[in-house]
């Protein structure tokens, strides 16, 4: 009687570590989930990070042509100041001394 005992106690003892042993698995498996979603989000915000840079280098490279064409911009606009104010008293010296 004592064997038959122990033999169903053993029985029920197997049944609840496999009843475990199955609720881990699925906490396992859950787990893996959330681990796989959260390195998809990582790789999409290190994308988004990375398309970000490269807008603010071509954003930088225009800025600094935009600055170059200025300045060369107001160098011409002085250079003409200079030559019209030039032709002007050219102008006029010959008109005085005709």
């Amino acid at each position: 009687m004592k064997d038959v005992i122990s033999g169903d106690s053993a029985k029920a003892q197997l049944k609840l570590t496999e009843e475990q042993l199955v609720q881990t698995e699925k906490k396992v498996v859950l787990k893996d989930s959330i681990i796989n979603t959260l390195r998809l989000k990582e790789d999409n915000y290190q994308n988004i990070i990375s398309s970000e840079k490269q807008k603010f280098e071509i954003m930088e490279k225009y800025s600094k042509k935009l600055e170059f064409d200025l300045k060369k911009e107001k160098v011409k606009g002085k250079f003409k100041s200079i030559i019209g104010t030039g032709v002007i008293l050219v102008l006029g010296f010959l008109m005085i001394t005709k």
